[in-house]
């Protein structure tokens, strides 16, 4: 028998051979290469490794929409028509024949990365990059953490040198992106003490969380539902707060200015970790990974060989089930981090403008928190 029929199934009739799902026909604008197909083929046979999900909700990011516009198209090689879709959580129906931590009719949410596939009623995956879903979040809640909770765990506890801990000091450039909001809350709960920048316009985001904002730079580390927060508009964090020994700053934005800023305030040996770079205009090209890479070189040089020895990160999620089991447990589970979800879209009942509304909100930079579609009902 060949390894790909080796499959467990819920039953094998209850799975069709057909689904609905959004269809990328090429690079391009939004209404002009994405449509949604009501006949194609659900994606049964698996390979020993594989699961089958049933999707009830996914989310975007703005990695989605810059994959779908080209600006990513240099990394990525798809035969078209092509799912879109990297964040989902959904139900397992299916499983191969080496699939040994996931069971049929466990609730999951995972990354797809940037082979995507979320955007369907069912998605074919590695069992390694799904982990059990938060049991205290809606399918749509948990569609909203994988991609953007993810790479702020990583940068926050893994990939910064020492991790921050209670009494860190720390600044987050960009704290109403979904990562950012992401990263205030983890922060906090290891007891560190934040300050982030937003627009006066997002400060509400940061009471919905629980917090009270405060744009006073008292260090009350003992008060952990205070949040000092500096408007990027009227203010630069570089000025504000200049000498004041910052162990890290997190930057979600992106522009050479963060990381002129940041090297005011941080503190000897400090690190400034990015997740966007100098570039954001996010079009990725030789030239600008030349133009990057030079960049990347250059700061290293000076923090090995210059006085204030700044470390600078270039950070890149590295997609992997134990993070998320660990952000399930240790953050979610226990209260001390929760999505923040701006709108639920459904094809359901809005068809392909649904996915169109969901892209256009991305593109806009305007959502307050994350952007959901919704698929199907979790039972």
């Amino acid at each position: 028998m060949a390894e790909s029929t080796r499959i467990k199934m819920t039953s094998a009739s209850s799975i069709p051979t057909v689904m609905k799902a959004a269809q990328q026909s090429g690079f391009g604008e939004i209404r002009d290469v994405l449509a949604l197909g009501e006949n194609v083929s659900v994606p049964r046979q698996l390979s020993s490794k594989q699961i089958l999900v049933r999707v009830c909700a996914a989310a975007i990011n703005p990695v989605d929409w810059k994959i779908l516009n080209g600006r990513l198209s240099l990394v990525t090689w798809y035969s078209f028509p092509h799912i879109p879709g990297t964040d989902v959580a959904g139900i397992v129906v299916a499983i191969g024949s080496g699939v040994k931590r996931l069971q049929i009719g466990d609730h999951v949410y995972g990354d797809l990365t940037i082979h995507g596939g979320s955007y369907a009623e069912y998605v074919r995956g590695d069992e390694s990059i799904f982990s059990l879903k938060p049991k205290n979040l809606t399918m749509e809640e948990a569609a909203a953490v994988p991609l953007a909770c993810n790479t702020s765990y990583q940068a926050l506890c893994k990939k910064a040198s020492p991790p921050i801990e209670q009494g860190s000091k720390i600044l987050i450039c960009g704290g109403s992106t979904a990562t950012g909001l992401y990263a205030i809350q983890i922060a906090k709960a290891v007891g560190a003490y934040v300050t982030v920048t937003c627009s006066q316009r997002n400060f509400s985001l940061m009471e919905k969380l629980g917090y009270r904002v405060t744009l006073t730079n008292v260090e009350t580390n003992n008060d952990e539902n205070q949040l000092h927060v500096i408007d990027y508009n009227e203010k630069d964090f570089g000025e504000e707060l200049k000498n004041q020994n910052y162990d890290l700053v997190y930057d979600c934005v992106g522009g050479e200015q963060q990381w002129i800023s940041a090297q005011k305030i941080l503190k000897r040996g400090g690190q400034f970790l990015t997740i966007v770079g100098d570039d954001t205009s996010s079009i990725l090209s030789f030239r600008t990974l030349f133009g990057a890479g030079c960049s990347i070189v250059n700061r290293k040089f000076w923090w090995i060989f210059g006085s204030a020895h700044h470390n600078y990160i270039r950070h890149v999620l590295n997609e992997n089930f134990q993070d998320l089991d660990d952000i399930r447990r240790k953050y979610i589970e226990t209260g001390k981090v929760k999505p923040l979800i701006d709108t639920v879209f459904d094809w359901r009942t809005d068809g392909v403008e649904a996915l169109y509304s969901l892209y256009e909100k991305s593109k806009s930079g305007k959502a307050q928190g994350k952007l959901i579609l919704k698929i199907a009902d979790d039972e």
